[in-house]
């Protein structure tokens, strides 16, 4: 007997659907081709809306692939070792990230960083590096660059670095 599902669908459930509308798209690709191959025109027409249902069908299979990758790394970020910051940074920069669409990239003079997700809109899934206490004594686990950019930011915020050679090459505070 399989285990019910939860309410939050795992990486693994969206890549098997993914998979399926995938193999539809092949099958439905076939019919296509199949149709345009015929030698009766009305039949050959009946090909052009099947092309577009394939076209359409390898978007749906993309958007679902997204969407897995996406919740792969929501669920990830959820690791208590790691940056409780519900949006990225590049590691070396800082809160430095652009996004468009499916990419994000820092815009830091000379970095060449760039993701092939949307980095800034996804939660940080770097290594925590300190405790941020802000002056409501609300703390928080932070990557070495949100605890930086915290500490020149948030007024009344203090900084602990778990190590102190995670201050992005300054010494701690």
């Amino acid at each position: 007997m399989s285990e019910p599902p939860t309410p939050e669908p795992v990486p693994a459930e969206l890549r098997a659907l993914a998979a399926e509308a995938d193999a539809l798209a092949e099958r439905t690709e076939e019919m296509a081709a199949r149709l345009e191959a015929a030698d009766d025109g009305h039949l050959q027409r009946l090909a052009q809306p099947m092309t577009r249902a394939t076209g359409d069908l390898a978007d749906y299979t993309g958007e679902i692939a997204r969407t897995a990758a996406y919740l792969t790394r929501v669920r990830v970020s959820r690791d208590p070792h790691l940056c409780d910051v519900p949006w990225g940074v590049c590691p070396i920069h800082g809160v430095t990230l652009h996004s468009l669409g499916d990419r994000a990239w820092c815009t830091a003079t000379g970095c060449g960083h760039s993701w092939d997700y949307d980095r800034l809109h996804t939660p940080c899934t770097e290594p925590a590096a300190a405790i941020a206490t802000d002056r409501d004594d609300v703390t928080g686990s932070l990557c070495s660059a949100h605890a930086s950019d915290a500490e020149q930011r948030l007024d009344g915020c203090s900084i602990e670095y778990l190590d102190h050679r995670a201050t992005n090459g300054r010494p701690p505070s």
